[in-house]
């Protein structure tokens, strides 16, 4: 194909076609000759040109039909037309352009209009074409990217969990042994200084004093001891299942504090796979553990409702509220995001500055294998 272009020229009266022909291979154009509207058709359709050039009245089908057939074709529809007709009232110029050429030409035409019209029109639609190519690659490099960033979110997330994972074990392990191994052998030391308080009276005020204050310190330290145990991770959850801990960790978190903490929920046992469970109860604790911290509430009330495809959480308070825009990129947060979006849930936090904090938690819900 030369570099002009390569044009078709449809028309029934020979002599409009030599001189097309003529004027137009002069100019550079490579051209093509169609003596009617089926020989136009035939010839767009093996080998869409450039350009067509096109009478309206011809035998058989006319302009306007060709024109229609040509728009209708997902393989001919982007190529330019230009009507070439001696009808030049206006109301066959609108029904050329509303059917989709781009040009009508009324003849007798003047040879530079021709030539510059065509022109014109070749160089537009190699534009468009140049553009849509550059589209398409640009969409196809974005469409790789999107693949790429996809992948890689998926990835991160596998990571994500997987660490979450090794957290959690780690966490049981380490609360394993302080409740077995630590947890026991204070248990033992305060009951030894128990008996030694019971045996020692002979021995004055002042070694029973040591004693006693000895065995109070023990005491002290079991019950701390149990608290970072639990907060490791929490024996109910394992043994008596999400209710019975979430229950617990309220009743703790309300007595520590001194904040009065409603608490509702649908069900007295979720059926929850075990690490949406834990991921519900670290969201809860991190809650509370951030209301605690900042909020300065005095009432709290925590949600919990499960279905048969979801369950629902939601925490709010009274407090002081933040902007969440400024503090989105907090750990707590994002912690709480990441557990959420790890098993493809939504997390939603409502808060403006003294206007409380409102977090809503919806999970879909998978069945623990207990095969």
């Amino acid at each position: 194909m030369k570099d002009n272009g390569e044009i078709l020229i449809v028309d029934d009266t020979v002599a409009s076609l030599d001189l097309l022909a003529e004027l137009l291979m002069q100019a550079g154009y490579e051209v093509r000759l169609a003596p009617n509207g089926h020989m136009a058709l035939r010839s767009a359709n093996e080998c869409p040109p450039e350009l067509i050039l096109l009478d309206v009245r011809m035998p058989g089908i006319d302009g306007f039909e060709v024109c229609r057939q040509l728009k209708a074709a997902e393989k001919t529809r982007d190529i330019p037309i230009i009507f070439l007709s001696a009808l030049n009232e206006t109301t066959n110029k609108v029904t050329g352009l509303s059917l989709g050429a781009v040009d009508y030409i009324a003849k007798p035409y003047q040879t530079e209009e021709v030539l510059a019209r065509v022109r014109t029109h070749i160089e537009l639609h190699r534009l468009r074409f140049d553009l849509g190519k550059r589209v398409d690659e640009r969409t196809e490099q974005l469409n790789q990217s999107q693949n790429r960033l996809r992948n890689s979110h998926k990835r991160l997330r596998e990571l994500t969990a997987f660490l979450q994972t090794v957290r959690e074990d780690e966490r049981t392990a380490i609360a394993r042994e302080l409740h077995d191994e630590l947890g026991q052998a204070l248990t033992a030391l305060r009951i030894d200084l128990g008996w030694l308080r019971n045996k020692c009276a002979d021995l004055g005020a002042t070694v029973v004093d040591r004693i006693v204050t000895a065995h109070g310190l023990t005491k002290r330290t079991i019950d701390t001891l149990h608290r970072i145990s639990e907060g490791l991770r929490p024996g109910m959850l394992d043994v008596l299942g999400l209710a019975a801990a979430i229950e617990h960790h309220v009743d703790e978190f309300r007595e520590r504090s001194g904040i009065e903490c409603a608490l509702t929920m649908n069900r007295d046992e979720f059926e929850l796979d075990n690490g949406l469970a834990i991921t519900l109860f670290r969201v809860v604790q991190e809650a509370t553990t951030n209301i605690l911290r900042h909020s300065g509430a005095s009432h709290v009330t925590i949600l919990l409702i499960g279905t048969e495809a979801h369950i629902c959480l939601d925490i709010e308070d009274n407090g002081c509220g933040f902007d969440t825009s400024a503090h989105s990129n907090k750990y707590g947060l994002l912690g709480m995001q990441e557990r959420v979006n790890m098993f493809g849930g939504e997390i939603r936090i409502d808060s403006q500055p003294d206007a409380g904090t409102r977090i809503h938690i919806k999970l879909p819900i998978q069945r623990e294998n207990r095969s």
